[in-house]
């Protein structure tokens, strides 16, 4: 397994992050006592000058909730739910992991409008990241959030939403917790449905005009991704779009665990390292798409799938992820540069999935300005100096050429990325860090994310 973070030394996905921190704090689980502790340790830091991040599950891998010598709050006890059905909408704790929201919400027959593949996030992570998913004709998770409360950096709780406080309300998402501690969030939801699933091989330069033919313009389609190959042989030359179509005419199946896990997993983990492992597990992905022709699911369960299923858990290695949003023209065009750029590094790809993100109208930070499709890349990688200086270098040229065909690079993931190449990026990113200031004038909300560009 990877290393476990010493007491008083926490670290976050990457097992790259071990930080020395002052304090751990973690959240009284009952609202009212809850927002008091917050509020005194809010004080408390202003008065001490003493910093504050904030961390949920701690998925990032740059460090973004933690901070040297700060205070770390953990979020999770806050987990509270309340559902309106009549008006579809979830008021929820930050706190809450979606392994809990989804079960909640499947006993009232409905289900999370927009969330990450995966269920073991937070839901005030998934904000501050501002998190996109499979589901179809969607923008990121901001578009689905109605209001939330917001603990700011004076101790006072303000309500965000598109007619009170708009400027917190579009920082917040993709704010990385630097702008206060998120409290609470109203939530859209929409109804659980029975999916058929329809899976389609193609050489990957197809990809896009397969989309664009059975997924546009169709509202039947509830969710859908893509997968590029990843075995050298044939690297990124085929790719095998999976949608899932609605049916109303068959019953909406139980809630489960996930299927076939550790078979899965295994299939998984045998490509780490692997070139015949990853050319077995092509193979069985393109089976798998005639085999599962029409098979049913609940969008629920679709949505209630652990990270751990896949994850590493050899020691000394780590799963990295990068993020890429290219626009719709320029799709071909990076498939085409990644198959050229990514066999040059020595590095082990184990995956790429697409995901189709629409326009985001609602963050400061946005990385979907336009429609764009977002690529990402898993990557096993040794927890080693040698290993890191050469994801970095990777990293460094798949973002330069993102930027050059119009598009962005995800920030929930390690700071490899210049400065320059950051503000380049994300040009807004010099008033983003005079609006924190604005509202936290004395810094109190910090990570490493802040530190490295701010």
């Amino acid at each position: 397994m990877p290393p476990k973070a010493r007491p008083g030394y926490p670290d976050d996905a990457s097992h790259m992050n071990e930080t020395k921190m002052d304090s751990l704090v973690l959240v009284e689980p009952m609202p009212d006592k809850a927002e008091k502790q917050l509020q005194n340790l809010v004080l408390f830091a202003a008065r001490g000058h003493r910093v504050i991040s904030i961390g949920g599950a701690r998925h990032s891998m740059g460090g973004q909730t933690l901070y040297s010598g700060g205070i770390l709050i953990d979020m999770r006890g806050y987990n509270q739910m309340h559902l309106d059905s009549s008006n579809n909408v979830l008021s929820v704790g930050s706190g809450a992991l979606w392994s809990e929201v989804v079960p909640y919400l499947n006993k009232y027959g409905k289900s999370v409008l927009i969330m990450q593949t995966n269920n073991s996030f937070t839901v005030g992570g998934s904000l501050s990241v501002n998190c996109h998913g499979w589901q179809a004709g969607s923008g990121p998770i901001a578009s689905s959030v109605l209001s939330f409360r917001l603990l700011m950096a004076d101790g006072k709780i303000c309500t965000c939403s598109r007619s009170e406080n708009q400027q917190l309300f579009s920082l917040i998402p993709g704010g990385y917790g630097l702008f206060g501690i998120i409290l609470d969030v109203k939530l859209k939801v929409t109804d659980n449905k029975a999916y058929r699933m329809y899976q389609y091989v193609m050489p990957s330069g197809d990809y896009l005009k397969a989309f664009r033919e059975r997924v546009d313009n169709n509202p039947q389609i509830g969710m859908v991704y893509g997968r590029i190959n990843v075995n050298q042989d044939n690297f990124a030359n085929e790719a095998i779009l999976s949608t899932f179509r609605i049916d109303d005419s068959v019953a909406i199946p139980a809630l489960k665990a996930p299927g076939l896990s550790a078979f899965r997993r295994t299939v998984f983990r045998s490509s780490a390292s692997s070139e015949y492992g990853k050319e077995l597990r092509w193979r069985l992905e393109k089976l798998v798409v005639n085999l599962g022709k029409g098979k049913i699911f609940s969008r629920n369960q679709i949505m209630n799938e652990p990270v751990d299923i896949f994850q590493n858990s050899e020691a000394g290695y780590s799963d990295i992820l990068h993020e890429y949003f290219i626009p719709v023209d320029s799709i071909n065009r990076f498939i085409d540069e990644i198959r050229k750029t990514i066999p040059k590094y020595k590095v082990d790809l184990m995956n790429i999935t697409i995901r189709n993100v629409l326009e985001d109208r609602d963050a400061y930070m946005r990385y979907a300005r336009k429609e764009v499709f977002g690529f990402v890349m898993l990557f096993n990688e040794a927890i080693d100096p040698g290993a890191d200086r050469e994801m970095r270098n990777l990293t460094q040229k798949l973002v330069d050429i993102a930027i050059s065909l119009g598009g962005t690079y995800y920030l929930p993931y390690r700071l490899h990325a210049t400065r320059e190449q950051f503000y380049r990026a994300y040009p807004m990113a010099q008033d983003f860090f005079k609006l924190k200031r604005k509202y936290d004038p004395d810094e109190i909300f910090q990570n490493q994310f802040y530190k490295a560009y701010k």
